[in-house]
């Protein structure tokens, strides 16, 4: 079996545990009750991660109007993945697309990592998980691992997104709406919940004061939920006799790999002095709204 995780097992299915919210979504999670650094917690119920809500159900959102009081929807998909499958309204809710991902800026760059996101990334007309994608996705990861640099080919792809104008543009409208929301839960989403979602709330525990490990895990359990997936791609790599050391990159393209993760936090330390003084300088977001994220998310430790 491919080993897609550096956290220990037994921590990603406690965080599985205490994190899973009450819906049917996919990878449905809330940040509540992570520890940060100084020991103090995540607010509970009101920092939602999930797939995309339009595979929601009546009752998921019924749970999110009357539990959670759901008061803001942040979607991070694109204009084609919206116009697919929109979000439902959910009365209370402020919806805002906060898509991060450039698709021009990925191909200029060639920093490309297709996922659910949009085959058109790589002018194919294969539909994601197809076969040329897949072939492609296989020869991009062997010219990483050619190369010796985990920063290139596949691993590129999160810095991409935040490099990009629109990335910088549209994760501080992000974090200035998380900001300015006083009341209820805030949500976000793009397709799987796992990569662009991901990121999202890494950045959001760095602000409030999680350390990397608690990051790393948060971004890790996504591949407990998409495990058959990671399985049933993981064999399809073996009946074409790919190499063990690419398989882990290729099968983060259903599940999730950390080193993508780490390669953006490296190139915000890089170019920015950190994720602080990327959202800051990058994305715009000033001291005092930093100041009101802790504020509402954080709370006292038990």
């Amino acid at each position: 079996m491919v080993k897609m995780n550096a956290t220990a097992p037994e921590r990603l299915r406690e965080h599985r545990e205490r994190s899973a919210l009450p819906l049917s979504l996919n990878n449905a999670r809330q940040l509540g009750g992570i520890v940060l650094r100084d020991g103090r917690r995540v607010r509970d119920g009101l920092l939602l991660r999930t797939s995309r809500l339009a595979d929601a159900s009546e009752e998921d959102l019924r749970v999110l109007r009357e539990r959670y009081r759901l008061s803001l929807i942040l979607d991070m998909r694109g204009e084609s993945e919206i116009r697919r499958a929109p979000d439902p309204d959910v009365p209370g809710a402020k919806w805002v697309q906060t898509d991060i991902i450039d698709f021009a800026f990925l191909r200029e760059s060639l920093l490309t990592r297709a996922q659910g996101h949009a085959s058109s990334l790589l002018d194919k007309p294969d539909e994601p998980g197809g076969e040329r994608m897949l072939d492609w996705m296989i020869e991009t990861a062997r010219e990483g691992a050619r190369s010796g640099r985990s920063d290139l080919g596949l691993g590129s792809a999160y810095a991409a997104y935040l490099e990009s104008a629109l990335g910088r543009e549209n994760l501080g409208l992000f974090f200035h709406e998380l900001a300015a929301n006083e009341s209820g839960a805030a949500l976000w989403h793009c397709h799987t919940g796992k990569d662009r979602t991901g990121i999202a709330a890494g950045l959001i525990l760095e602000v409030l004061g999680a350390d990397w490990e608690t990051i790393a895990a948060d971004y890790e359990t996504s591949n407990l939920y998409y495990a058959d997936d990671v399985a049933a791609l993981e064999r399809r790599l073996r009946e074409k006799g790919v190499e063990e050391e690419i398989m882990p990159p290729v099968c983060g393209f259903v599940g999730v790999h950390l080193p993508m993760l780490e390669n953006a936090w490296k190139y915000m330390e890089r170019e920015w002095g950190g994720p602080i003084g990327y959202l800051t300088r990058a994305c715009g977001v000033t001291q005092d709204e930093l100041a009101a994220l802790r504020e509402r998310y954080i709370e006292d430790g038990t």
